[in-house]
């Protein structure tokens, strides 16, 4: 539990800097995706020191892209 706990503050502090240090710099696109990304990767590490089980991101990767594949094997054929 308290490991979670100086991930997230550990996070937050860096985060809060990164984040002053683009504010300043006028780059609020930056600040928006580095603000998306630096929160999965904290909903992510916390979940991995939980010892939850992430399921695996092939399956849905799977079943977007499997008849896409068909599709064009089939027309090269």
């Amino acid at each position: 539990m308290w490991g979670i706990v100086w991930f997230l503050l550990i996070l937050v502090t860096l985060s809060v800097v990164q984040i002053k240090s683009l504010i300043r710099k006028g780059r609020k696109k930056e600040v928006v995706v580095y603000s998306v990304l630096m929160g999965l990767a904290g909903v992510i590490g916390c979940i991995l020191m939980a010892k939850m089980k992430i399921p695996s991101p092939t399956i849905p990767l799977q079943i977007l892209f499997e008849p896409i594949g068909k599709m064009i094997f089939n027309k090269m054929e």
